[in-house]
């Protein structure tokens, strides 16, 4: 087995092109891609949060709402 360990810029056209080395014989393979993926990347939400959180307690008409409650109520007519 062959490990290679590349650092690329993956484009707009996600096509990525890999050269292998002169070792390796022709023939079938299996390859294997990772894609270490940055924090923000995997939760995008995630660092968003604080921009979200200035509207909480906005909307005036669920004020008198526990919001607890209601979900317990929600969840008891799925039984």
């Amino acid at each position: 087995m062959i490990t290679l360990a590349l650092n690329y810029e993956v484009l707009p056209n996600r096509l990525v092109t890999i050269k292998l080395p002169e070792g390796v014989p022709e023939g079938r393979h299996d390859l294997v891609v990772v894609l270490d993926e940055k924090e923000s990347e995997k939760n995008p939400a995630k660092s968003h949060a604080e921009e979200l959180m200035q509207f909480a307690g906005t909307v005036t008409a669920f004020k008198e709402i526990d919001g607890v409650t209601y979900q317990r109520e929600i969840r008891s007519e799925w039984n």
